[in-house]
């Protein structure tokens, strides 16, 4: 799982995965220097950007002025939960910054399409690829909410007469959800540990390590979750006399075992 800047975490909190987020006072970031990385981008530098084009156009337009190859930077959120640059402005409704990227080389997408209303190119897609209409964009948001954080009507008109709606992959009853809440630690580390929590904007359960960006957890059935914009990773919670005690963690060919403390 990658690590999340401070600056990154308040331009992209866990509201940032299910639609628009709030705007966070913009300060202009200071260009990185070449270091042991060069002329590779450093991993800070690229989770800078991608948070920043959630929402803040004057940073984004600062930074695409010092290194306009920014427009194609990408970042993993965790568990190979990868957002482009122009992935977070079309899942925000940001067209000002989609246009922005695009101008300076930014690869638009089927997300991105459903974004700006392009109904024809989507179209031309969705009936033309197999199982392109499966696919989600970051964190697991659909087709449906990228049109709707544009207000795409022609696209939502377009996708409704699919049988696309606005669901929530994420959704349990808190009920449901309580007897998980707590910290699995694999480690005597200040950060070797899981806290399983509630977000209460998605009905979600949620999975932080310390450090590290919060990831909403999609119900699977018998104990079972993946992580937000990450479908192959299966999460299971070992449940003794109804009470889960132990959580595996797939990742990369191994699993990580944490116990409930």
């Amino acid at each position: 799982m990658a690590h999340v800047s401070r600056r990154l975490f308040m331009a992209a909190t866990p509201a940032a995965l299910v639609g628009v987020t709030a705007a966070q006072p913009e300060e202009r970031p200071r260009a990185a220097e070449p270091d042991d990385q060069y002329p590779v981008t450093p991993s800070e530098r690229a989770s800078e950007f991608v948070g920043a084009c959630h929402v803040q156009f004057d940073n984004v337009k600062a930074m695409l002025e010092e290194d306009a190859g920014l427009a194609k930077a990408s970042w993993d959120w965790g568990f190979g939960d990868w957002e482009t640059a122009i992935g977070a402005a079309s899942h925000t409704g940001r067209i000002d910054i989609i246009e922005l990227l695009i101008a300076h080389g930014a690869r638009p997408t089927i997300f991105t399409l459903a974004t700006l209303d392009r109904v024809d190119a989507l179209r031309d897609l969705l009936e033309n690829v197999p199982n392109v209409d499966a696919l989600e964009g970051p964190h697991s948001i659909s087709l449906y909410r990228h049109a709707r954080a544009g207000k795409a009507e022609r696209v939502l008109e377009y996708l409704e007469g699919r049988g696309a709606t606005d669901t929530n992959p994420f959704a349990i009853e808190k009920a449901e959800a309580e007897p998980y809440f707590g910290v699995y630690t694999w480690g005597a580390g200040e950060t070797e540990h899981f806290e399983i929590g509630w977000f209460e904007r998605m009905s979600a359960i949620s999975l932080k390590r310390p450090g590290f960006a919060s990831r909403n957890l999609m119900p699977l059935g018998d104990h079972t979750f993946s992580p937000a914009g990450a479908r192959h990773v299966r999460m299971r919670f070992d449940v003794e006399e109804g009470t889960p005690v132990r959580l595996h963690v797939p990742w990369a060919g191994r699993t990580r075992t944490a116990e409930r403390v």
